[in-house]
């Protein structure tokens, strides 16, 4: 690809966020997307500044934590007080300042960290997801691409599922400090069935994040985006819980190691597979051989895979393209979906369970899930 035909690309990149993801939700970033994308010089340093095998789509979303990053290492800037929603100034000429100043701080984020969003929202839909998958025994959770690991502390978080700005019903504990809200859209309820205690939670990242650890603690806030202040709270507190009981974390390739880790959990506890917005990361042939892989272990075992992805990166999805629209028909937000694929006594089924808000700020439950194919 010639480089302004890259420009362009990374042009139509922000304008699509910002009129798919940030609108009503984040004014500061939509607002920045929107100049940012009519900027010719600074794309330019944004096509720059990424890894060469970065994956383009999640470019600008890697530069806007790579920035956020700097701005909170700088609370007393104007961008950071127009980030906290303490001044309503005009974005644009304070970011450019920041950038000036962090340039080559913001470089060595974009060449050196990825994108490690990890959305405790995303819990409401792992829990439903569960609840279908059923299982008694003990249950062991295998992450790619699990950042901190929030999500695999799923139980640890109240989750109070609405209608209308009306409780349906909750689960988890009530005296979480965590605590997540999904409205749900659509007539059907996910179910809320018990599962088997979580009695192993692990992962494979090829960078994971030490909740402890300020730094690195940071770079997650800097992934969340500005405007949204409850996502910052409950990171926050996420992070506190993880900190004090942290999973075992493997640092690694999901797409050669994430199947061995699955092979070493014990015979007598049932592992679920769990991806969320990681497979967007994954090359297509990465894709390929880690479902490979999996198939075969869940021939010999049982196994559950669970997925909230986009439709396209959801190998077992049929017709993506028609899923996706779904997705837009129902809420804002890039298309999401929760899929499981699922093996038991040597039998898979698969099944589409959810359209979804890529941080579950909503879920449209499927009856009785979509045949996956």
């Amino acid at each position: 690809m010639r480089r302004d035909e890259a420009i362009d690309e990374l042009s139509d990149l922000f304008l699509f966020l910002a009129e798919n993801d940030f609108s009503g939700y984040s004014p500061v970033y939509e607002s920045l997307a929107r100049s940012v994308a009519i900027d010719q010089q600074l794309l330019r340093f944004v096509e720059s500044s990424a890894h060469p095998n970065a994956r383009r789509g999640r470019v600008p979303v890697l530069f806007f934590a790579a920035t956020h990053d700097r701005v909170l290492a700088n609370p007393e800037s104007d961008i950071a007080a127009i980030y906290r929603g303490d001044s309503t100034e005009d974005p644009m000429p304070a970011f450019l300042a920041l950038i000036d100043a962090e340039r080559d701080a913001i470089v060595a984020n974009m060449r050196t960290r990825s994108v490690q969003t990890n959305e405790v929202g995303r819990s409401s839909a792992i829990a439903a997801g569960l609840s279908v998958v059923g299982d008694a025994r003990e249950l062991a959770l295998v992450e790619l691409g699990p950042s901190a690991g929030l999500n695999l502390l799923v139980d640890r978080w109240h989750i109070d599922y609405t209608r209308d700005d009306e409780s349906v019903f909750g689960v988890g504990p009530i005296d979480s400090p965590v605590r997540l809200q999904c409205e749900l859209l659509g007539p059907h309820d996910p179910p809320s069935a018990p599962v088997g205690p979580i009695t192993r939670r692990t992962g494979v990242d090829p960078s994971p994040i030490d909740a402890a650890d300020p730094d690195q603690a940071r770079w997650l806030q800097g992934c969340i985006w500005p405007g949204v202040v409850e996502r910052a709270e409950r990171l926050a507190a996420a992070l506190r819980v993880a900190a004090a009981e942290p999973p075992d974390l493997l640092r690694g390739d999901g797409v050669t190691d994430l199947a061995p880790l699955v092979a070493t959990v014990a015979d007598d506890q049932v592992p679920v597979v769990l991806s969320t917005w990681a497979l967007a990361y994954v090359p297509t042939e990465g894709r390929t051989r880690i479902f490979d892989e999996l198939d075969e272990i869940g021939s010999t075992r049982d196994l559950a895979i669970l997925t909230l992805e986009e439709p396209r990166f959801t190998p077992w999805i049929d017709a993506p393209d028609e899923i996706a629209a779904m997705c837009l028909d129902a809420g804002a937000g890039t298309p999401t979906v929760l899929g499981l694929r699922q093996w038991t006594n040597g039998a898979c089924t698969s099944m589409l369970l959810a359209l979804c808000h890529p941080h579950v700020r909503w879920m449209h439950w499927l009856e009785g899930g979509s045949d996956g194919g």
